[in-house]
């Protein structure tokens, strides 16, 4: 099977899952052109001959009454070596994708989780080259007096490598300015229980713990051009894994938001 087929799948699924955006309450897609030089994870597959990587990631978020639900898919180019450190003529291009659905079950039954603006079921599903995740538990937005989003989810996780695990999952997102240059803030970490040998039959002995924060400007409303259109920055992408080790990578970055 094509080595893009069942990712693309995902972002065939996402389309139709983004077409009743109209009917949302909210509802923001952008697209993101990454580029990075010093990509050699091995844990995760992200390593070059050469460390280079470009990275295209489609993003879509909205709400609805009684939840929300968000994903991305990323389509990365570069000259991929296995784990062993072998470069295959076929493998120059991954794709990986994820959906996150939530409801808010503090609407659906009338209740009010103290500290959160929304609260309830949370579930995950991961696909890309080579790999499947499935996620579940809860999660909500923080109800803090500040304007953005700053969140968290707390998962149970069964993976294709580590089987029975957990993850929790902060994420971010947070506007602010600088004068009259408006900013964003924004990013997620995944914390979960890590097995060194990978097989699933050993116990937990560490955490995993994968970083992408974002700090960007917009491009265009300093000059009078529609605010929160384009963004131009970085991505500081940041793995430590107890058994492979750590890898830090910052990336140059443009977003472009359609809605």
């Amino acid at each position: 099977m094509n080595r893009l087929a069942v990712p693309l799948r995902v972002l065939a699924l996402a389309a139709v899952l983004a077409a009743p955006a109209a009917r949302a309450d909210f509802s923001t897609t952008n697209v993101q052109l990454l580029q990075g030089w010093n990509f050699h994870d091995k844990t995760l597959g992200y390593n070059t001959s050469s460390g280079a990587m470009t990275t295209v990631t489609i993003n879509h978020f909205s709400t609805w009454a009684y939840g929300d639900n968000f994903f991305f898919v990323d389509l990365y180019r570069g000259n991929f070596l296995d784990f062993s450190g072998t470069a295959h003529d076929y493998d120059r291009a991954k794709a990986y994708g994820e959906w996150h659905p939530r409801l808010d079950a503090t609407k659906l039954l009338g209740f009010k989780m103290p500290g959160f603006k929304n609260f309830g079921p949370a579930a995950e599903l991961n696909l890309g080259s080579g790999y499947f995740g499935y996620l579940g538990g809860l999660g909500g937005d923080l109800d803090l007096p500040i304007p953005g989003v700053v969140g968290v989810n707390v998962y149970y996780k069964y993976d294709q490598y580590l089987h029975d695990t957990f993850q929790v999952s902060p994420f971010w997102t947070l506007p602010f300015n600088i004068g009259p240059v408006p900013f964003l803030f924004t990013g997620f970490v995944d914390v979960q229980g890590w097995k060194k040998d990978g097989n699933g039959d050993n116990s937990l002995d560490g955490v995993d713990v994968l970083a992408q924060p974002e700090l960007l400007v917009d491009v265009l409303a300093p000059f009078g051009g529609k605010a929160g259109k384009l963004y131009a920055g970085c991505e500081y992408y940041l793995h430590f894994n107890k058994t492979h080790g750590d890898e830090q990578v910052p990336q140059a970055m443009l977003q472009w938001n359609f809605n």
